[in-house]
């Protein structure tokens, strides 16, 4: 009977506990992430030097804010994310210097499940939809204004991706991550049009209220 009554006491603690830890771990949550992105954009429009689709192919740093909510296995999100600009000069075909610039920044509408939650280390998978504001731009010399051209406009967006999280406290985690970016397309004055995508690595940390 003592044995059994123990048994009881310390399966009613041990559920107790655990309500607590998991309600720790639920709520309003703020996250701020940094990394490093690589845009690729499909036969991108250059200066006449023919279509490329290595123009845009460096790494930049970015970072975002969020202000999510998590409630046990699922993280609900909105999330700012900026991203350094790419400035690079070309040459085209008769020698002139082509000077581009490219950058966008997102607002997005994440979801997250976390496949672990209640353990130290947990994995997890996401993606997210909102949009993304493109801007791009090709100028000639001062002087010259025959093939310069701008873009600035807003395209739909949508993200896929996963990484790992890790517990400090029931409150405060550090997250590593990936994600895939599929960011519209940008459309020059032919008419033609270049897809524009991204890959992120990024790290991060949240903290839930």
């Amino acid at each position: 009977m003592n044995k059994l009554l123990l048994t009881t006491t310390a399966l009613v603690l041990g559920l107790a506990f655990t309500a607590d830890a998991l309600a720790d771990c639920n709520g309003v949550y703020l996250g701020l992430r940094g990394g490093v992105v690589k845009h690729k954009l499909d036969n991108p429009k250059s200066g006449g030097t023919g279509n490329s689709n290595d123009d845009f192919d460096k790494n930049r740093f970015m970072m975002s804010g969020a202000l999510g909510y998590r409630y046990n296995y699922v993280r609900t999100e909105l999330e700012y994310v900026w991203r350094n600009k790419v400035n690079q000069n070309l040459t085209d075909e008769d020698g002139d210097t082509v000077r581009q610039e490219f950058k966008t920044q997102s607002y997005m509408l994440n979801a997250y499940i976390d496949l672990a939650p209640y353990y130290w280390i947990t994995p997890y998978i996401g993606g997210g939809i909102g949009y993304t504001k493109l801007k791009y731009s090709s100028k000639y010399p001062e002087g010259m204004t025959s093939g310069n051209e701008s873009f600035n406009k807003k395209r739909f967006t949508w993200s896929l991706g996963g990484g790992l999280s890790v517990k400090a406290t029931n409150r405060f985690n550090v997250d590593a991550g990936y994600r895939y970016y599929d960011m519209g397309d940008i459309k020059h004055d032919s008419g033609k049009k270049t897809g524009v995508k991204a890959h992120e690595v990024y790290g991060g940390v949240r903290y839930v209220f």
